[in-house]
């Protein structure tokens, strides 16, 4: 058998040395699309994850806990830390598989645990940066600097943003991916804000409906994460062509093991590996 491997969507070098463009309206509209195509398995990812935060901090933290506590510290290090970052890098994935139109289920959630160092390290250089940012603005600006700091925290929340499906999918350590992401962030940082308004808008109205907005809001969000980083980094794909015996197997009624693994995870005109 022979895998030819090809790239759907931008070009992350051309990207970074010309720039680009998105129509935001498509974008939009074509998130629409995919949510609803592949809204439940979305869905399902976004209350597991909603479940173990939960969870966490109904076993290890009561009313009377305070937010100083050591045991309250250790349980969000945990958690931001060794548990998030896989969780929120498989959810993110998802958005890249359904931007090139491949199925995924549930359980494409955990597929990333075994990249927790990389992602792990990532989250902490990330958290460094913007509790040593708080810090700094409360200090130099009093009360007024809580404000400066949310607005510090989603800016590099923003500006870092590709981290996580860079080291999933280009397969590159997390300095680089830090690097290219904010290089690539930007390259369009006009844009990029717009879309973080909006998001910040959608959450918003999802809270306020009590939370039940935000079981649709999250996996919009997350799709449109994923075209644009198709859009932007291109993600690679992989064709399998099977061997002339395999062909005939095919043609008897029978598939190979290759064949069952594509039908599995693929769907649409292309088949073959994910290279993520």
């Amino acid at each position: 058998m022979n895998s030819k491997y090809f790239v759907l969507g931008g070009d992350i070098k051309k990207s970074l040395a010309e720039g680009y463009r998105f129509d935001l309206k498509k974008l939009l509209l074509d998130a629409l699309k995919v949510t609803r195509k592949h809204f439940l398995p979305l869905l399902t990812a976004c209350i597991f994850i909603m479940l173990v935060s939960f969870a966490l901090l109904s076993i290890f933290i009561d009313g009377s806990t305070s937010l100083s506590d050591p045991k309250v510290i250790g349980v969000f290090f945990i958690f931001a830390l060794l548990i998030a970052p896989p969780l929120m890098t498989g959810l993110i994935m998802m958005g890249v598989h359904h931007s090139v139109g491949l199925k995924t289920n549930s359980f494409h959630l955990f597929n990333y645990f075994k990249m927790l160092l990389k992602l792990s390290l990532a989250a902490m250089m990330v958290n460094l940066m913007t509790n040593a940012a708080s810090m700094a603005l409360g200090q130099v600006f009093g009360s007024a600097g809580f404000v400066l700091s949310i607005i510090v925290l989603l800016y590099l929340k923003m500006s870092f943003c590709l981290v996580y499906p860079l080291i999933a999918e280009k397969k590159v350590s997390p300095v680089v991916a830090l690097k290219l992401s904010f290089k690539l962030v930007h390259k369009n940082i006009g844009q990029f804000t717009q879309l973080l308004i909006l998001f910040c808008a959608l959450f918003i109205v999802g809270i306020l409906t009590s939370g039940i907005g935000l079981l649709f809001v999250i996996p919009f969000c997350i799709n449109v994460i994923g075209l644009v980083y198709r859009d932007i980094c291109g993600v690679s794909i992989a064709v399998t062509d099977a061997s002339d015996s395999s062909d005939q197997d095919k043609n008897n009624g029978h598939k190979s093991d290759t064949d069952n693994s594509d039908d599995d995870h693929h769907s649409g005109p292309k088949s073959g590996g994910f290279e993520a």
